[in-house]
């Protein structure tokens, strides 16, 4: 399954790749204004500056939710345009808005934590400093999902998204670990096109395709627990899920995408 998603989103990202590069752009002009407005809040105080972050977050993941919007339409097959963009605005705003917020004020909060328990010189500060770095990864890794899964189960609300982020997480360990990992390299690749391509726009695609890919796991074991009450429950059964099965439907629609045909479209 992990194969296929990475040739879903290579595909997904090649073929609009002109669109996300003009998402792109909103994330670059939020983050170079960003830059510019904490140049005048220094000359106030650090706690302007500080709030001028929380704010800034918000803003930032505002930006990126209404991408999700975009990611969505292109995750299920279908064509994104800048209708969707722009719309997505008008009802993301308050959850992106305060996911961003939340996220930096708790980037603040480990920071402090950390500086305060190694300022203590002791064995208890680095243990408790190496407990706050792994919560930190972990977090991190959870909450990749939780724009996703405000696009692919609409019904979640602040806080269904962050409960079903970490659930997600601990239930798919090894799947989180390797998508986060692909999205470091997609970070990196953006590092060198100046956060064009794939940029923000094509990391909120690519989590949106792998979560849209492994969420056909629960839709599989609910059916299953209606034929087999318990299904779920049974760790050995509840592993050995048929992906070629589940993403039978989904290989079909992409299609036999060989590499020549990105290069050479017309042939």
């Amino acid at each position: 399954m992990f194969g296929f998603f990475l040739k879903k989103n290579f595909a997904d990202g090649w073929d609009n790749l002109f669109f996300l590069i003009l998402m792109n752009v909103f994330s670059i002009l939020v983050v170079a204004l960003g830059f510019l407005s904490f140049k005048y809040l220094a000359a106030i105080n650090l706690w302007a500056v500080q709030l001028g972050l929380i704010v800034f977050g918000g803003i930032f993941m505002t930006v990126n939710f209404a991408q999700g919007a975009c990611a969505f339409r292109l995750a299920n097959f279908d064509s994104p345009s800048f209708g969707t963009f722009f719309r997505a605005f008008t009802y993301v705003w308050k959850i992106g808005f305060a996911f961003g917020c939340a996220l930096t004020f708790a980037i603040f909060a480990i920071r402090m934590g950390i500086i305060y328990y190694i300022g203590l010189g002791s064995v208890l500060g680095l243990i408790l400093v190496a407990f706050i770095g792994w919560f930190a990864l972990i977090s991190v890794m959870a909450l990749q999902w939780f724009i996703p899964l405000y696009f692919l189960q609409e019904q979640n609300g602040f806080v269904k998204c962050l409960k079903k982020s970490f659930i997600i997480f601990f239930d798919n360990p090894w799947f989180s670990v390797g998508c986060f990992l692909y999205n470091i390299l997609l970070l990196a690749l953006s590092c060198i096109t100046f956060l064009l391509a794939p940029g923000f726009a094509g990391l909120v695609l690519s989590t949106t395709n792998a979560l849209r890919l492994r969420l056909k796991k629960y839709d599989w074991l609910e059916e299953m627990d209606e034929k087999e009450p318990g299904f779920s429950s049974n760790r050995d059964k509840r592993y050995n899920v048929p992906w070629e099965d589940l993403i039978k439907e989904d290989k079909e629609t992409l299609g036999p995408r060989k590499l020549s045909s990105f290069i050479f479209p017309w042939r």
